[in-house]
């Protein structure tokens, strides 16, 4: 024979390589007048096509040498290595064998430990004369379980995962309804020393602190992932909660975000109502409010997102085309009310009523929630000077100061006691140069608070005013006329109205 090369294959490489022929996953060499194979099998002598075998398992290294010619080749020495990583024990220790009447030299091999875990290269060399042959093959030791290896044995780590909700909040027990959940899943996952999941890990649970929620079940398993789930009930309280996961028997554990337990039902005495305008302008199609809903529950907390309410009215518009009313988000959402036909007459007050449907778990029944803000919608063509119920159109019996100067207070509103709409303006002109008017209270006219209570303690909303009348010079006593303006928006409503004043010489 002539002399052979000798060579060795990595990992994977063809079978049919000259001088390899591995059926799988074997090395190349040169070619030469022997051939070597090596191969993986499990310990029943099935082909292992993965490379791959658990570190509980125990498998069978096959090294076949053959002449080019492809004859058996017994009774020679094949000496098995590992690359130095030192994940493999072999059977015999020695790690040697000797070839069969098939040319097969065969030992056994099996993870140090079972977290002995990673990637290795184990190679196969008979030497023939001087030449040396050899075989080698890439294998990884994995932290898989098989039968009869309790895997408890391969945890080396346990992980929260995920919540269902994302937000990993719940509402209170009777509370749950669309949108809303009053269960939360938390999710575990059991890993092996190279971060491999471990199905059939069992796992125990806690709750921290214990008794404010229901834990559905205190153990589970993980499945082919290696994720295990807890099911968590509210109660009937407001509260937040870790969820602790131990992999059983072991000192192993981790424990889930903070679950938060809130947000009951909404309760009529949380329920309330408030406008950013309540005089609105009668004359001017679309003048607008919003109105502001905030719902709670019975703990003072915002309830769950979603709670629909619903918005009603007699006079004018509210909410929109697609929505009556509107949802609430962290128990809050706005409507709007628009003036349009039909409008109220001065002194009618426009109510918007405002109704949501709540559960009641002690009642087993929703109830309706309701409330009632009100608006008044005025006009400026109707507005006056009053003081207390009369309608003024002349000043008499003022007191005019040394410098004679005096002052008149009243209100401004409509016949029927209303406010004129907020951020309407009010003006006073002279009609003569011996008096001087001015404004000095009352304008802009303020929206009026009092429109938002149901029941008024006083018939009347008009607004305070105060004017400041002047002589410019020393007069006998006589009258003047002046000019009222009342003006909101671009309508205007102007009235005479007569100042009698006494004799007077301003002081020097």
């Amino acid at each position: 024979m002539t002399a052979a090369l000798a060579a060795c294959g990595g990992g994977g490489g063809s079978g049919g390589t000259p001088g390899f022929g591995g059926s799988t996953g074997g090395g190349s060499v040169t070619p030469a007048t022997y051939v070597m194979q090596l191969q993986l099998q499990t310990s029943a002598g099935v082909d292992i096509a993965s490379n791959s075998f658990a570190a509980s398992d125990s498998v069978k290294l096959v090294a076949t040498l053959k002449t080019a010619a492809g004859a058996a080749v017994p009774n020679e020495v094949v000496t098995f290595a590992e690359s130095g990583s030192g994940l493999l024990q072999f059977t015999p220790t020695v790690a040697t064998a000797l070839t069969n009447a098939s040319g097969q030299a065969v030992i056994e091999a099996k993870a140090g430990a079972l977290d002995a875990l990673g990637a290795t290269t184990v190679s196969a060399t008979a030497t023939l004369g001087t030449t040396a042959y050899a075989a080698s093959r890439n294998m990884a030791v994995t932290g898989a379980v098989v039968a009869g290896v309790d895997p408890q044995t391969l945890a080396k780590g346990v992980n929260f995962v995920s919540a269902v909700p994302a937000d990993k909040s719940i509402v209170i027990a009777g509370a749950g309804g669309n949108g809303r959940s009053e269960t939360a899943i938390l999710q575990y996952k059991v890993v092996d020393g190279s971060g491999a999941a471990v199905p059939g890990v069992r796992v125990t649970f806690e709750a921290i602190p214990a008794n404010v929620v229901t834990l559905n079940s205190t153990t589970g398993t993980t499945d082919a992932s290696g994720v295990v789930s807890a099911s968590v009930s509210s109660k009937i309280l407001p509260t937040s909660v870790v969820v602790k996961a131990t992999v059983t028997g072991s000192a192993l554990l981790t424990q889930s975000d903070t679950l938060t337990v809130t947000t009951g039902t909404a309760v009529p005495g949380a329920f309330d109502l408030s406008a950013t305008k309540f005089v609105l302008n009668r004359d001017i199609s679309g003048d607008s409010s919003t109105i502001r809903v905030a719902v709670s529950d019975a703990n003072g907390n915002p309830v769950a997102d979603g709670f629909p309410v619903v918005a009603t009215t007699t006079y004018g518009r509210v909410g929109t085309s697609d929505r009556g009313g509107c949802t609430t988000v962290n128990g809050l959402c706005n409507i709007e009310y628009q003036v349009q036909n039909p409008r109220p007459l001065d002194g009618v007050r426009i109510p918007v009523v405002v109704t949501g449907q709540a559960y009641s778990a002690a009642a087993g029944t929703d109830v309706t929630i309701s409330d009632t803000i009100y608006f008044n919608a005025t006009s400026v063509s109707e507005g006056g000077l009053y003081r207390g119920t009369e309608l003024v159109t002349s000043f008499g019996a003022l007191t005019f100061d040394s410098g004679c100067k005096a002052v008149w207070t009243g209100s401004v509103g409509t016949a029927k006691g209303f406010a004129l709409p907020a951020g309407s303006t009010v003006t006073i002109d002279s009609l003569s140069s011996v008096v001087g008017a001015s404004v000095t209270l009352g304008s802009p006219v303020v929206d009026s608070l009092n429109a938002r209570a149901p029941e008024l303690s006083s018939p009347s909303t008009r607004t305070g005013v105060a004017l400041t009348f002047t002589l410019n010079e020393a007069r006998t006593a006589g009258s003047t006329n002046l000019l009222v303006n009342l003006k909101a928006g671009n309508f205007v409503q102007q009235f005479p109205v007569t100042l009698n004043y006494p004799a007077c010489t301003p002081a020097t």
